[in-house]
């Protein structure tokens, strides 16, 4: 089978395409022909070896879609999507032309998405959905604030905060991006033009909010704390570059009861990460949550080229196909 490789870490041009040996399923295990498979920031970050964990030589990519040709006869037909932070990292990705796993790890895809955009989705789904549901435990009625609206994990934050019942408010850096955001249904807070404090309070009667999912991290998660209500919880995925240390004020922090909440993706196995896509697929079924406006199609022998589009900040979700 075609697969991209790398050897060593760098740039994307360590990347190349590769032929291997297409594995052989064992007992419990499901072969599955990869249709479609995106490219995340933390696969360019791989490559980079930026991912400390991750083992040599590698077959990078953590989302897919696809169909099961191989493994337990109920499954072999099926259409099926999936991510996981071992793919790509400690096992062999989703960046080739098959994708050996357990079959504990693939879950029938979503029937009204497409093979793209069941493969655009994985990462940043999960992602907000152990942000929202499993960290902050988030409760219907409660007021859920997204810091990075527009961002991947942010977007994906808002629906699935949006579809449990909540009152949810996205943040905008550019007043140009507030019709984007409004057309999710939800508040808008300016930070162009207003202190996040001061903005949240006013959306929530002074009150602030119960959960905030911060995207961006760094010394903003300072005033993400400010801007929670009494036992608030405050989840945080990334961190900017030279900004991994910052300060609070702790009086303030346990006399509100206020919760911090890190939350890592990569710890989280293809299996694990199944479970939680099964969550998610009533929302997709139901149009509540959406993929990507945006998917740009590449083909596999293009790998090279489209990380280094991700890495040079492409607008989009480009997503690697057979041919």
């Amino acid at each position: 089978m075609q697969s991209i490789r790398f050897e060593q870490f760098g740039s994307p041009s360590e990347l190349h395409l590769q032929e291997i040996p297409t594995p052989q399923p064992g007992l419990d295990e499901v072969l599955v022909k990869v249709l479609a498979a995106s490219i995340n920031a933390s696969d360019v970050k791989n490559v980079q070896g930026l991912m400390k964990h991750t083992t040599l030589p590698r077959t990078p990519g953590r989302d897919f879609a696809g169909v099961v040709e191989e493994g337990p006869a109920n499954l072999v037909g099926i259409e099926v999507w999936g991510t996981g932070g071992d793919l790509g990292f400690t096992r062999d990705g989703t960046h080739a032309e098959y994708l050996l796993l357990p079959k504990s790890a693939v879950r029938p895809k979503p029937s009204l998405l497409s093979m793209e955009q069941a493969a655009s989705i994985g990462v940043t789904y999960v992602t907000a959905w152990m942000c929202v549901m499993q960290a902050a435990q988030m409760q219907p009625g409660e007021t859920v604030l997204v810091i990075g609206a527009t961002g991947g994990v942010g977007s994906a934050a808002m629906h699935i905060a949006r579809w449990k019942g909540a009152h949810v408010i996205g943040t905008i850096r550019h007043a140009e991006d507030r019709a984007q955001i409004e057309q999710f249904n939800v508040d808008v807070a300016d930070l162009s033009s207003h202190d996040l404090v001061e903005a949240t309070k006013s959306l929530t009667n002074n009150r602030g909010a119960d959960v905030i999912i911060d995207t961006v991290g760094g010394e903003l998660a300072v005033k993400c704390l400010a801007a929670l209500a009494p036992k608030g919880r405050l989840t945080e995925i990334s961190v900017p570059p030279k900004q991994q240390q910052v300060s609070i004020d702790l009086m303030d922090f346990y006399r509100r009861q206020l919760r911090l909440l890190g939350v890592n993706s990569l710890e989280l196995n293809a299996s694990d990460c199944a479970g939680i896509l099964e969550n998610l697929t009533p929302g997709f079924e139901s149009k509540v949550l959406v993929a990507p406006d945006s998917i740009e199609k590449q083909a596999l022998a293009n790998a090279a080229s489209a990380y280094e589009l991700i890495l040079n900040h492409s607008q989009g979700k480009i997503v690697l196909v057979p041919g």
